[in-house]
Parts: structure tokens; C-alpha cells; sequence
């Protein structure tokens, strides 16, 4: 696999993440067993034989199937090239939009755009992710490439807002939260970002905010209010109380707030069987 070498550092970080991730997805692995069977012979060092196995799967498979795009992004796993690979990613990404492998697809594209030093494309398909996924397992550690990115573009605040997303959805990964909390250094220190003037109008605004105590259950993080809404909306009407905490560009609907973290786990546990979402508890300041 080939790419450009004007950035070693950069190609070097990716590389690993690629390896690391070669044969797994973050959230699931594939689930086709005819699909595992690919990624084991792969492993094995069969490449030939496994994308053999994988085109003939695709020939004899209707793209309506709703295995297909699975095998696309199958087949970029054990693509011989980079550019196979993005054309299969790109094919899932842009073909299959409400595929569960669409975001998996964006999040490598996003990968290989890193690698080769096309940063303001990575952000791009990054950026897809947090706002047309935003319930992606791939959150976190999109945001520590998006965060790198941004960084590297001399954009703080943009890599900064993705780092706190990706801390609050780290979850039990020890080690990618640890990258994520260190690269969140450089934002510790950037101080307030709205200059003074802008105080006395935001003063007034966010008031309801600071009044919150207690823990939260985060439902989503969506990229419009009219989105934010309607989540809010299915909230209410499954018996919770929905607010919504507006943060850089996302809107973040929760419900509550619980008086103890106790509390706020039960209701997550209510949220997810009621509306078969993917919640979190925060803390509320």
C-alpha cells in the first residue's frame, strides 16, 4: 500500500491506526461469516485469495442486498492500493448513506486524506461524521484525527470543540481518552474565546444554563436546532424532560437533569430501551 511520503510523521501515525484496525471495526466486526472468513484469510496473508473471494461475493450479490455494502467496505479492507481503497469507501460512503458501515467508510477516507495531507479534506469527512452520524461509535476517535487536523491547520477553537465531544465519548477506551485528554491540553490554555464585547449579550442568554445542577443523560448532539427539536420532541413524548445545552456548532439534547448520577443512570438505561439510542451521563456545572 503506497502513499505520499512528504509527511513520515504523519503517514507513520496513521499506519498505525490502520494496522491496528485493519480487520476490526470499532464497534462491531463484520457480520457476515462469509466476510470474517475474507478478513482471516487476509490475516493470514492471503490478500489475492481474499479479495478474489470478496469480488465474487459481489458479483453474485444484488446491491439492493443489504449485505452489499459490507462487502464494499470488505473489499477496501483487502484492497491492493490505496486508490481501491478509496473507490470502495467512497462507493459505501456515497451509495449506502443509512448503511451501519457508512460511517466506518467516511471515518477511513477521512484516515487516508490525513495520510496523504489533505487536511482540510479529512475535516470534511469528519465533520460528516459528527453531523450526519451523530450517534457513530466512531465519535471519539474521529476527534482525535479531526482534532490533529485542525491543530495542524492552526484552527484551535474547531479541534478544541471536537476534543470535548470526544471526550465525553470515549467511554471505557483508557487509552484513546488519554490522547484525546493530552491533546486537550493546548486548549486549556487558550483562555476565553469571545472578545469582551460580546459578554454582555452572552451574559443574559445562557442563564438557564448555570442554574442546572445534578448529572444529564445525553441523547444526541445534532448539527440544527430544528434537529434538536425533534429529538427533544420524542423525548417528551417518552415521559423525560428534554433540554437542549447549545456548544460551539452542536446542539446537545439531554434529559433531566437528576439530582445524583444514580438517578441519571437509570433514566439512561429507560432512554436507551425506549428509544433504542445510545445515551450518556454528564455532568451538569
Amino acid at each position: 500500500m503506497m502513499m505520499h511520503h512528504h509527511a513520515p510523521g504523519r503517514y507513520a501515525a496513521v499506519l498505525g491506526v490502520f494496522l491496528g484496525l485493519a480487520f476490526v471495526r470499532p464497534a462491531q466486526a463484520q457480520t457476515d461469516p462469509r466476510l470474517v472468513d475474507v478478513l482471516r484469510i487476509a490475516q493470514e496473508g492471503a490478500s489475492d485469495s481474499a479479495r478474489g473471494i470478496v469480488t465474487r461475493l459481489l458479483q453474485q450479490t444484488p446491491p439492493t442486498d443489504s449485505v452489499y455494502p459490507q462487502m464494499l467496505y470488505t473489499m477496501g479492507l483487502v484492497s491492493r492500493s490505496v486508490d481501491e481503497m478509496r473507490r470502495n469507501y467512497t462507493r459505501v460512503a456515497v451509495e449506502y448513506t443509512n448503511s451501519p458501515w457508512a460511517d466506518d467508510a467516511i471515518y477511513r477516507l477521512a484516515l487516508l486524506d490525513y495520510a496523504s495531507g489533505n487536511l482540510a479534506s479529512a475535516t470534511r469527512q469528519l465533520d460528516r461524521i459528527r453531523n450526519d452520524y451523530p450517534d457513530s461509535p466512531l465519535l471519539a476517535p474521529a476527534a482525535e484525527w479531526a482534532a490533529r487536523a485542525f491543530f495542524e491547520q492552526k484552527k484551535v477553537a474547531e479541534g478544541c470543540t471536537w476534543l470535548a465531544l470526544g471526550i465525553e465519548h470515549a467511554g471505557d477506551d483508557i487509552e484513546l481518552k488519554n490522547r484525546l485528554d493530552y491533546l486537550n491540553g493546548r486548549c486549556s490554555v487558550q483562555g476565553p474565546v469571545a472578545p469582551p464585547t460580546a459578554t454582555p449579550d452572552s451574559a443574559t442568554k445562557p442563564a438557564p444554563a448555570p442554574a442546572r445542577t445534578g448529572f444529564g443523560v445525553q441523547v444526541g448532539a445534532v448539527n440544527t436546532q430544528a434537529a434538536a427539536d425533534r429529538l427533544a420532541k420524542d423525548l417528551k413524548d417518552a415521559g423525560f424532560t428534554p433540554y437542549i445545552v447549545k456548544e460551539g456548532p452542536l446542539f446537545k439534547v439531554r434529559a433531566g437533569p437528576y439530582p445524583d448520577r444514580a438517578r441519571a443512570v437509570q433514566a439512561a438505561e429507560q432512554v436507551r430501551r425506549k428509544l433504542n439510542r445510545s445515551p450518556f451521563v454528564v455532568k451538569e456545572p
